[in-house]
């Protein structure tokens, strides 16, 4: 048994040690002494910034015992560990920022970007119901972008007052309200009684997206602390700026698919909440929605507090 316990607990130090070997964190640290090596005679010749680490190791730990260095390079290890779960932790807020949840210090450009957006918005909406009311004369490059126009109205929110001073934050925004929308169901407030009230295959279809959605957040985190490499060379911003693009693009394609997959959620599993619930979903549409937003209050307030709101009321 205690054998059985100590190979299960290997294999999850394993597990984990190769999860970090992959990490974000990892490739951030090793980035770091790469700049700091070439902004200290760069990587090749005699006075080379290998040359310098080398010598400040002779110097720091040459007259060291085997031991103490290696406690030296478990420690750097559990730096490059520690500062992988830190971000780990932070990367809820990163997404949030990305979306365009900004302190209050920075409301006069949120209102800015939204405006700004707008405009665009309403340019494009334009121009798509142009292309609407002449479906059937379209030529073959309108038809192109008619579609392209199309699955760009998917990832915008239909109430203007929902809008997002960000694309992703746009696509997000949307995938929450539809459900508000069509069936008066609050996307956040429901979300976690339909989660558990979906069958594995959904679930597990919305946390592959969802990883897609964390992954780009990630690499946008990490690639932005990468600017600190910048005193020691000029293209660590390079990379910083560079990782950070195609951070927030992996993060925006996540967001699409995961959008599209939460309003599936709630065209499929809908019924299963309210049963699962103990409510009755109507069969009407219009019904649905004033019956969808008793719902919402219910899990939000409790059926005390939301009967006493309706006598209010």
């Amino acid at each position: 048994m205690l054998s059985a316990l100590g190979a299960g607990l290997g294999t999850k130090v394993a597990e984990r040690w190769a999860g970090l070997l992959g990490s974000p964190a990892l490739v951030f640290w090793i980035g770091g002494l790469l700049a700091w090596t070439w902004g200290h005679g760069g990587f090749a010749g005699p006075n080379s910034g290998w040359r310098e680490l080398e010598r400040w190791w002779a110097r720091s730990f040459g007259t060291t015992s085997v031991a103490v260095q290696a406690f030296v390079a478990v420690l750097l290890l559990l730096l490059v560990a520690g500062s992988a779960r830190l971000g780990e932790s932070l990367i809820f807020g990163v997404l949030r920022l990305l979306e365009g949840y900004w302190p209050r210090w920075a409301r006069p450009l949120r209102v800015v970007m939204v405006a700004l957006r707008g405009r665009v918005v309403r340019r494009r909406a334009e121009r798509w119901r142009a292309f609407a009311r002449r479906r059937e004369e379209l030529t073959t490059a309108e038809r192109a972008e008619y579609a392209s126009l199309n699955r760009w109205r998917a990832g915008v929110p239909a109430d203007p007052g929902d809008r997002m001073p960000t694309k992703l934050g746009d696509v997000l925004r949307a995938a929450e309200s539809r459900s508000r929308h069509r069936y008066g169901l609050d996307a956040v407030v429901c979300w976690p009684p339909l989660w558990l009230a979906m069958p594995d295959t959904a679930r597990a279809e919305v946390s592959a997206a969802r990883t897609q959605l964390d992954d780009g957040a990630r690499l946008w985190l990490w690639s932005l602390l990468f600017c600190v490499w910048t005193p020691f060379t000029w293209w660590a911003l390079g990379v910083a700026l560079l990782g950070m693009i195609v951070g927030y693009r992996v993060a925006l394609a996540g967001s699409a698919t995961y959008g599209r997959l939460v309003q599936t959620c709630y065209d499929l599993y809908r019924k299963d909440l309210y049963a699962a619930l103990g409510h009755e979903m109507p069969t009407d549409p219009q019904l649905e929605i004033e019956a969808g937003r008793r719902l919402t209050a219910h899990l939000e307030r409790g059926p005390g507090l939301t009967s006493a709101a309706g006598e209010a009321g």
